[in-house]
């Protein structure tokens, strides 16, 4: 099967949608339960980046993922926070077991940080608890799988 991730017109002058185009494209072309993560997903997630002022739409349809340069429509999931806070969910490294964020020690320091967040605010999730699924698939495209 053949994936197809692209970038609307605009897209590529915002710094925010070429880091998800190439950590998305990566982890895909990289690892099968990710490809088979991006498969399973059809939903919109937002991603904004309040500190510099960028948002970046994600439009998943089985395979194919389009990245809009701004919000596009009502998305099923939104994260809120600085532009850094959302680099670091790239960090989350995933366990083999439930595709869960990893409780090991020594990798667990990612996954103690972005709680951190959230309790405190940096990191808004929307749509997390209605949508739990979608956002630990989202969070296997980004993150690291097990090595």
């Amino acid at each position: 099967m053949k994936t197809r991730i692209c970038l609307t017109v605009g897209a590529d002058d915002n710094a925010l949608a070429c880091w998800v185009h190439q950590t998305i494209a990566s982890n895909v072309s990289d690892d099968a339960r990710a490809r088979r993560d991006f498969f399973a997903l059809r939903a919109a997630v937002a991603m904004v980046a309040q500190d510099r002022g960028l948002s970046t739409t994600l439009r998943f349809d089985h395979g194919y993922l389009t990245i809009h340069d701004a919000m596009v429509g009502i998305p099923d999931l939104t994260l809120c926070g600085d532009y850094e806070v959302l680099l670091g969910l790239a960090d989350l490294k995933l366990s083999a077991w439930g595709r869960l964020p990893s409780f090991m020690p020594g990798r667990s320091a990612p996954l103690r940080r972005t709680a951190l967040e959230l309790v405190s605010g940096e990191l808004k999730i929307y749509g997390m608890l209605s949508n739990a699924r979608t956002l630990l698939r989202l969070l296997g495209l980004l993150g690291q799988r097990p090595g």
